[in-house]
């Protein structure tokens, strides 16, 4: 058990000594240059660097060790955890510790996702019609927002976080507000006008994001909805920046990471100063609830099918009349 102490400090030395060398490091002074227009849609509000061999350096120094550590400590108590095993214990061995690790990585980041069909069943016996109006008048695949509910509220009608949103939707007071006066809706909190809302939102985000092209532009709107436009859009911005496609959010949500708090000197590079919507810490959840409900939309779509699903097997139909 001595040992534990000695790791942990060796282990704290070295972020010190790299977060110094990353901060203090000299990282060029070529000049910025305003890239050429952007392509339709969401416009990234940033400059980007036509010296690739600036460019280059900032990844290694910037990008590449902020994911490093991102990796190496996003699961600090797992670690701890394999470091504090029992080494009198006579199974132990460095094989086991290693797998042990692995299993806990591969729990974490791939959660046991439960489908459970009879809560969607109820929902659209109680709210179906308004749910598929709703979703066919913004073009909308109703099994999306069913997604969206079981995700956000487990189609519970009450359901209140502990930041105040609420109903099916999870919608803001603030947001709901606004939303009320937008839609002319009497209140935000009854459970037609909380799904009412909650579709129109999302599909006014559906819109913002629509150059991304489809699945994407889905993607990016639920990402917004959960964390706010802003946060995304600064994501989007600093994969810009680095020349990657800020239209794929498979690129984008891994750049999310590094809005979060101790990038200043990355954040400095992208803007010369903080994200324009803040560092965000919370950045996990965005991340991993745009993943959960494209899940739950794909096991909704092999229990609710519909014909456009297929269109192959519509046209073999066709013929065979």
């Amino acid at each position: 058990m001595l040992k534990i102490p000695t790791i942990l400090i060796a282990v704290m030395i070295v972020i010190v000594i790299v977060t110094l060398i990353t901060k203090f490091s000299d990282i060029g002074t070529g000049t910025v240059e305003p890239k050429s227009p952007n392509p339709e849609s969401v416009i990234p509000p940033v400059e980007t660097n036509p010296k690739k061999q600036q460019d280059d350096y900032l990844r290694n120094v910037s990008y590449n060790n902020a994911i490093y550590f991102e990796d190496a400590f996003y699961n600090w108590q797992n670690l701890f955890d394999i470091f504090a095993y029992n080494s009198n214990d006579s199974a132990f061995s460095i094989n086991d510790s290693i797998a042990r690790y692995q299993n806990l990585v591969k729990i974490i980041k791939n959660p046991n996702r439960e489908f459970n069909k009879a809560g969607s069943d109820k929902i659209l016996q109680e709210y179906g019609d308004i749910i598929l109006e709703e979703s066919a008048y913004y073009k909308l695949d109703w099994r999306l927002i069913l997604a969206m509910i079981k995700q956000e509220s487990a189609f519970t009608p009450d359901a209140v976080s502990h930041a105040g949103a609420y109903g099916f939707m999870q919608i803001m007071p603030r947001t709901g507000s606004m939303l009320e006066q937008t839609l002319n809706l009497e209140d935000h909190r009854s459970p037609v006008n909380n799904l009412k809302a909650g579709i129109y939102y999302y599909a006014m985000l559906v819109g913002r994001f629509d150059g991304a092209g489809d699945t994407n532009k889905y993607k990016f709107a639920l990402a917004s909805y959960n964390a706010g436009s802003g946060h995304t859009e600064d994501a989007m911005s600093m994969a810009y920046y680095f020349n990657e496609n800020y239209l794929d959010w498979d690129v984008v949500k891994e750049y999310m990471k590094l809005l979060a708090p101790g990038n200043d000197s990355l954040h400095q590079l992208v803007w010369g100063a903080r994200p324009p919507n803040g560092v965000f810490a919370n950045w996990k959840e965005p991340y991993n609830y745009v993943d959960n409900i494209i899940w739950f939309w794909q096991q909704y779509k092999k229990n609710y099918p519909l014909p456009e699903d297929n269109p192959k097997s519509n046209i073999k139909k066709k013929k065979k009349k």
